[in-house]
């Protein structure tokens, strides 16, 4: 039950933060693309938050979706453990390289 809830909450979560997003670096602005303007904005907490919270619920929302998939799909036990492996190894490694590009 609560996973399902949270997947419906990280598409909400996705949805609000895709509008922020394309607002302020699309419509608001002239230099938001530069080096200098990247460098700064992700010197905030603000948007460190932002970007942490946009790349969990990308990632959360993303892979519990193929997890589905996977669990409906594929009905060989052995596929299925693989590639349930798979989506389990995968979200970790991209989450810690997320967390690597913002805070570091």
């Amino acid at each position: 039950m609560w996973s399902w809830l949270l997947h419906r909450i990280t598409g909400v979560i996705l949805a609000i933060g895709l509008v922020y997003h394309f607002i302020f670096m699309h419509f608001l602005g002239q230099d938001n693309y530069s080096y200098e303007s990247v460098i700064q904005r992700l010197s905030d907490p603000s948007w460190k938050i932002f970007n942490i919270v946009f790349l969990i619920s990308a990632i959360y929302h993303g892979f519990y979706g193929l997890n589905g998939l996977v669990t409906e799909y594929i009905k060989n036990d052995f596929w299925k453990k693989v590639i349930r492996f798979i989506v389990l190894i995968v979200p970790i490694g991209l989450t810690f390289f997320g967390f690597r590009i913002v805070f570091l």
